[in-house]
């Protein structure tokens, strides 16, 4: 009888939590149970469905949906400048460590990054210290290394009828990035290969981010505790490699047969070494390198995905590229310069955005009004590209088309009100920092494969990106023309 009693009181105190959890908030609409508990997001986010979930939801419920205990989605475009603003006192989620997810480790200890690092004064301060290596003017250093990987890309596509592209893409991706980064290429495209497990390495770290930070408390308990982080895998051989370089070119900060990130990174460190050490330059180098590797490699295979399910915009952007007599590859100044290209680019990052759940924030002290309700001080909120992406009263009634045309035929207010709402590199404090060399690396990619190749599409095979699990699976038989 003690035990029933006992047994009793504690599913009293459950479902007395579980409510409470609910009516703090039951004035926001959304699923009874994502108010309830965490783990209806948890289901979502790991079978990879949320982005979908919340896409039907706010089709439903309009702007503002709850999807979770302390957390709400907003798909109303004038929530970013105030959610996203810079000086809008918006916090990246800390107290429900969700961001904290991200963190890695190597040997035992937390290794934080650029992402990662929820401490707004400290991110502020590591930014601010690598800020120049990412300004347009400095970019345009590293496009050698973009024009040394692109004849690897071509060379490996030549030796095959059909390929994955999203493989081939990623491969491409690491080896650019790892160029950029410390000059130097991993060899993934020559093999054909994951070399040294890196890209694995990748793929876990961002799946596991999206598998948990909707359970960040979980998370810790199970990955985080002194025997887990003891058996942590070691870092990959790009770490290792990064690691030596750094070594060997510590003292060279007036290096000027190096042009690449780390050679940047250093001298930053020496400006700034409160704020940058050995450690922190690794962790900025990894943090990039998957970031450009993974990101890029989803965004351009997107691009492509796009344009072969709408053969008049290849037409229309194959026209324009060989009207444009570029070289191969092109350089950046060449295809910059190209309004449909751009207007394409645009819309592949709007039609689908690499992030799949809303970029949540902590409302600040006071609360907040948004999309015409108040929000108390605490209350997660953020904004999901895919939903702002697809609001009609940014980007018109068809905005779930893809239409490159929009960015151009749109008058002056339209065009304003289409790029305040566009999200495919975040905004504000967090906003992507190397957001100038993945604009150059695609233009400059996308530019060169469709000059190269003719692509269609087979009803074959699986397209297989870390942040989707893509509704249509599909090979790419790439030839010669």
């Amino acid at each position: 009888m003690a035990a029933q009693n006992i047994l009793l009181a504690v599913a009293i105190l459950l479902l007395a939590k579980l409510f409470m959890n609910w009516y703090k908030y039951c004035s926001i609409p959304g699923p009874l149970l994502a108010g309830t508990s965490d783990l209806w997001r948890a289901y979502y986010q790991y079978r990879g469905q949320l982005r979908s979930k919340l896409l039907t939801l706010h089709k439903i419920h309009g702007p503002i949906v709850r999807y979770g205990v302390d957390a709400v989605s907003i798909s109303d475009p004038s929530a970013i400048s105030i959610i996203y603003g810079s000086r809008a006192g918006f916090v990246t989620v800390s107290t429900a460590e969700s961001y904290k997810v991200l963190v890695g480790i190597s040997n035992g200890k937390e290794v934080a990054s650029l992402v990662s690092t929820a401490d707004e004064a400290k991110h502020g301060a590591l930014r601010r210290s690598v800020s120049k290596a990412f300004t347009p003017a400095a970019v345009l250093d590293y496009e050698v290394y973009i024009d040394q990987t692109i004849p690897d890309l071509l060379q490996a596509l030549e030796r095959h009828e059909t390929v994955d592209l999203s493989e081939m893409m990623l491969l491409y991706s690491m080896d650019s990035a790892t160029r950029v980064s410390f000059g130097e290429t991993l060899g993934c495209l020559e093999s054909e290969s994951d070399v040294g497990g890196t890209i694995q390495l990748i793929r876990d770290r961002f799946n596991h981010w999206g598998w948990w930070s909707s359970i960040p408390t979980l998370e810790r308990l199970v990955y985080r505790n002194p025997y887990s982080m003891r058996v942590q895998r070691t870092p990959s051989s790009m770490a290792a490699k990064a690691v030596s370089l750094l070594k060997s070119r510590a003292d060279t900060t007036e290096d000027k047969t190096h042009s690449d990130l780390l050679q940047k990174f250093i001298q930053a460190g020496h400006d700034s070494p409160e704020t940058l050490d050995m450690t922190g330059i690794v962790g900025l180098l990894m943090s990039t390198i998957s970031g450009a590797g993974d990101t890029t490699a989803t965004t351009m295979t997107a691009w492509l995905f796009n344009l072969m399910k709408s053969p008049e915009v290849m037409r229309k952007l194959r026209a324009e590229i060989v009207e444009a007599k570029l070289s191969v590859p092109p350089s950046f100044a060449e295809v910059n310069k190209l309004p449909y290209l751009n207007a394409v680019l645009k819309e592949s990052m709007r039609v689908y955005p690499t992030p799949t759940f809303p970029m949540e924030r902590k409302v600040p002290s006071g609360g907040v009004s948004i999309a015409g309700t108040f929000f108390p001080e605490g209350i997660t909120v953020g904004c999901m590209p895919s939903a702002i992406h697809m609001n009609p009263t940014a980007f018109g009634e068809d905005a779930e088309v893809f239409r490159p045309e929009r960015w151009l035929e749109a008058d002056e207010d339209s065009l304003r009100s289409m790029e305040s709402a566009h999200l495919g590199f975040s905004r504000g404090r967090r906003a992507c920092l190397g957001q100038h060399i993945a604009v150059m690396q695609m233009k400059k990619v996308i530019s060169s494969l469709i000059v190269t190749f003719g692509v269609s599409v087979l009803p074959l095979g699986r397209l297989i990106c870390t942040f989707y699990r893509y509704e249509e699976y599909f090979s790419v038989s790439i030839r010669t023309l």
